[in-house]
């Protein structure tokens, strides 16, 4: 029977399991209490640790915030990864399909929940913006060399830039997917709106003479 290798318990390794529970005790504790009614001692008590844990690892409250939303962003952008590694390509312009995932990816009610109390934070605290740039950037960069490589590979041209079209996408899912916490309808409202805009954003590229 093979040995199975077990990582040693270093004092680099034990702070970044402290850290990693630290952040998903405050992912729990902001969905139920928002940023301001959150409190550090029951994010720590929650993960099991003092106050002075999180001090450790987070300057402040908003630092572990911050912490909590890019773990968000990155799970959302590995399921998108995930789905695209099973096949998510030969469904591209097919709207019930694309509605369906959409729905599958923003299925978890405190990823919404997370990104509403961020964006709130941010608009209430301008030099957040700044921090948090280069992350939306990333996102929307993702979103248009996606556009862009499938509709080259099935032959079709874009009618506006791929950044554009990233944007009005990504803009357009974070409406529906905050009207979706209330409305199990917006899933149907959303593949309406890709079966208008599909053809819209999306025609034949001319044939060589």
């Amino acid at each position: 029977m093979t040995a199975v290798a077990i990582e040693k318990l270093t004092p680099e390794r034990r702070r970044r399991l402290t850290r990693t529970a630290l952040v998903a005790a405050a992912r729990e504790v902001f969905v139920r209490h928002g940023f301001n009614g959150a409190s550090l001692d029951e994010i720590a008590e929650t993960a099991g640790f003092t106050r002075g844990a999180i001090y450790k690892n987070f300057a402040d409250k908003e630092e572990l915030f911050l912490a909590v939303f890019e773990l968000v962003n990155e799970q959302v952008l590995g399921a998108f990864a995930e789905m695209l590694e099973q096949g998510v390509s030969e469904v591209f312009f097919d709207a019930p399909a694309l509605a369906a995932m959409w729905a599958q990816l923003i299925g978890e009610s405190d990823l919404v929940t997370l990104d509403l109390e961020f964006r709130l934070y941010e608009i209430r605290n301008p030099g957040v913006r700044e921090r948090s740039e280069p992350q939306r950037r990333r996102n929307r960069e993702l979103v248009a060399n996606f556009i862009e490589e499938h509709a080259t590979a099935a032959g079709l041209q874009l009618t506006l830039p791929a950044d554009t079209m990233a944007g009005i996408l990504l803009s357009t899912s974070d409406g529906f997917a905050q009207a979706m916490q209330l409305d199990a309808d917006q899933q149907g409202l959303y593949q309406s709106f890709l079966e208008l805009m599909i053809p819209i954003l999306f025609t034949e590229s001319p044939k060589p003479d």
